[in-house]
């Protein structure tokens, strides 16, 4: 709650805030994505708990889109 009370009492606008903060924080959900579709679809890691193919396609391709919209998003900002 603190941040909130800062953005308030700094004078910003707070839904402007909000909405740069849920920017920056959509940047690092590919840092999480691409690693865990990596570690799930490696059988040596995930022994008999591998994804099957079918899983690991969809996992890419929704990954694929994330990450393709977070670069359109830089691009136009």
């Amino acid at each position: 709650m603190a941040p909130a009370l800062i953005v308030i009492a700094i004078g910003l606008d707070p839904s402007r805030s909000l909405v740069l903060s849920q920017v920056v924080l959509s940047f690092g959900i590919p840092f999480a994505l691409i690693p865990l579709v990596a570690f799930t679809a490696n059988r040596s890691v995930m022994g008999a708990l591998v994804n099957r193919r079918v899983t690991n396609i969809a996992a890419v391709a929704v990954t694929a889109v994330i990450v393709a919209l977070n670069v359109y998003l830089l691009a136009t900002a």
